[in-house]
């Protein structure tokens, strides 16, 4: 358990009181070191016992001191440590409650870093309804965590222990966002190793990463610098469209914001075998702009008539509000 420097402070503070208060009557009472203790005891604790021995008058003079001084650290310190103590007790509860959540998890998304690009993740996703475990080692964007609702692990990405320790063998994707490229290819490494299913986005910082990422393992690496470059582009060519589907500047909580996204179809989910014409999804809402079939060949505004299949993806143009209710109606 890690001492805090505040609780070390007052623990020296009483103690060097404590020494003060032996050694004072040691000295001018002559007392025994057994008598001087307890003396000084029931001073600075207010116990009331009476006095073992008779005090001089400098031997009263000294206690009012040791009074003045000792009781009122002691009371502070006493107070302090309770409430330290319950603190310590919620946070250690809350991370025992998390631990079993995050052991519970199947099929979710592992963060690695919660740093800006980490938390704009984290908050589409929760957007999406997704399930996701964020990995930080950061002192302040753990502090920051630890007054969240999220699920989160304080560790180090790059270890094995703590990727399995998040479920990675039950993930279904993991999402390597620290900011240095050599955690990004040993996380998509370790990723790959420990689960060949893994869907693994990362982060790089140039071409030549990314193509090191990739072949560590990696299924699709991104270049923040490249992507805010396109969007600068993007807003002055064609202001009005970027303006629609616009991430930069708008509120990230607005459930109005247009976006891509993108619903499976499997054998349980009520789109299989069902066309676009007779599934149900109203246009008005969500609008089917293509389909990503399982050999990943794509299909661009498909016919009204088209009969899902399994392994299709509809990739769609909604506001997160109108494709969650799509998704819970159709998707499962």
């Amino acid at each position: 358990m890690k001492i805090s420097k505040s609780s070390l402070l007052l623990l020296t503070l009483i103690s060097a009181i404590f020494v003060f208060g032996v050694v004072g009557y040691s000295v001018i009472e002559g007392w025994s070191l057994i008598d001087s203790v307890y003396m000084t005891m029931i001073t600075i604790t207010t116990t009331g016992y009476q006095e073992v021995q008779p005090l001089s008058p400098e031997g009263r003079m000294f206690t009012m001191l040791l009074l003045v001084c000792g009781v009122g650290t002691v009371a502070y310190s006493a107070s302090f440590f309770m409430k330290d103590l319950f603190s310590m007790d919620f946070t250690t509860r809350r991370r025992i409650k998390m631990l079993k959540q995050i052991h519970e998890q199947k099929n979710h998304i592992i963060i690695c870093g919660y740093g800006r690009m980490g938390r704009v993740i984290c908050n589409e996703l929760t957007q999406f309804k997704e399930n996701f475990i964020i990995i930080e080692s950061n002192p302040d964007a753990v502090k920051e965590l630890e007054n969240s609702d999220y699920l989160w692990l304080e560790g180090d990405a790059t270890n094995d222990k703590t990727l399995i320790t998040a479920g990675i063998d039950r993930a279904k994707t993991l999402v390597s966002m620290v900011d240095n490229d050599s955690d990004s290819l040993y996380i998509s490494l370790a990723g790959r190793s420990l689960n060949d299913n893994l869907y693994i986005v990362s982060r790089a910082s140039d071409e030549d990463a990314k193509l090191k990422i990739l072949r560590a393992g990696a299924d699709k690496v991104i270049l923040p610098v490249l992507v805010s470059g396109l969007k600068a582009a993007q807003s002055i060519i064609t202001p009005e469209v970027d303006d629609l589907l616009d991430i930069d500047g708008l509120n990230l909580n607005e459930s109005n914001r247009v976006q891509v996204a993108e619903i499976p179809v499997t054998l349980s989910s009520k789109l299989y075998d069902s066309s676009l014409r007779d599934c149900g999804i109203k246009l008005g809402k969500v609008i089917v702009i293509g389909i990503r079939h399982k050999d990943e060949s794509f299909t661009f505004v498909p016919e009204s008539d088209y009969k899902f299949k399994n392994g299709d993806t509809l990739i769609t143009l909604s506001t997160a509000d109108s494709f969650n209710d799509v998704k819970e109606k159709h998707a499962s």
